[in-house]
């Protein structure tokens, strides 16, 4: 039997940035409403949305009974040459997160593929030996340093989206997922009610499935998308990531899926909500975790 521990993240407030953007929600007014929405578990999100300091952070968390379960870090690894580059920011955000007993880093790419993603088509073999020599680094210092885990989230627009490329990923790197429902189905989904393409890679990978991102996609506006050929900023934009019971996703096989994969972690409850107020934000978040509870997921 499956045993998920529920979370959530700025994001479902719409937050994405260190600043705030693009809904600009005060980190104060964001943990409110996770608390309040019924949540006690979050991730820290961007680097720097909430304080970086340690005492400060922990009287904000204390006050509203909120603990953290990860770090998150989202790099345009196409600037950079080795992990060198960016190893001084990995140690400052696994060092917070040793202060809170976090373990897990989740780490996801902010590249310049182009707005279709259309520049992958050139790289050239040693251009990808090179991302994954950087990734691979990575997850063997922060664990060999800090006893973090660093899993990769793959992510829409960026260097790893598509199912050939989280494979090529996970083998070169061994790195295992935070794997988003969401965004696997956006990417290689069919796009129509009860869409079963992250339930069949969780299927074929369980073992490399350490963490999980609830989500679900709107089935008129991703239509909508791929009939207009928009782009992926213009879907999130409109909303395309939906409440997790009207997606094309049918959650209540994904329980049954976890059930079957005795999946025991952590699940965080997202839903993509850049033109939402922080009230109706709260709503949302709180809405997905009953319906989660309702159905028993969680």
């Amino acid at each position: 039997m499956s045993e998920i521990i529920p979370a959530t993240a700025p994001c479902s407030w719409g937050v994405w940035y260190a600043d705030g953007a693009p809904s600009g929600v005060p980190y104060s007014v964001f943990l409110d409403g996770a608390a309040q929405a019924g949540y006690k578990m979050l991730e820290l999100g961007p680097d720097g949305y909430l304080p970086t300091d340690v005492g400060r952070l922990r009287e904000e968390l204390d006050a509203r009974k909120l603990s953290i379960c990860s770090g998150t870090t989202c790099y345009a690894f196409d600037r950079f040459n080795s992990f060198a580059d960016f190893r001084e920011q990995i140690d400052k955000l696994c060092r917070r997160l040793g202060s809170f007993h976090a373990s897990y880093l989740i780490t996801m790419d902010e590249s310049d593929v182009g707005t279709y993603s259309e520049k992958k088509k050139n790289f050239s073999p040693d251009l990808w030996r090179k991302y994954f020599r950087m990734w691979k680094e990575m997850g063997a210092y922060t664990y060999g340093e800090y006893g973090v885990t660093t899993l990769f989230h793959p992510h829409i627009k960026s260097l790893v989206e598509t199912e050939d490329e989280i494979c090529k990923m996970m083998e070169h790197t061994d790195l295992n997922l935070c794997f988003d429902i969401g965004h696997h189905a956006y990417v290689n989904g069919s796009g129509a009610y009860g869409d079963s393409s992250a339930l069949d890679f969780i299927l074929r990978y369980p073992e490399r499935i350490a963490y999980l991102h609830f989500k679900n996609v709107d089935h008129a506006i991703l239509e909508k998308v791929r009939k207009e050929n928009l782009n992926s900023d213009v879907a999130f934009d409109m909303d395309v990531m939906g409440l997790l019971d009207e997606g094309i996703v049918d959650y209540n096989a994904l329980r049954d899926v976890l059930e079957q994969i005795n999946f025991a972690g952590i699940g965080v409850v997202e839903q993509d909500v850049p033109n939402a107020t922080a009230e109706e934000a709260t709503h949302m978040a709180k809405h997905n975790l009953d319906y989660l509870k309702k159905i028993q997921l969680i």
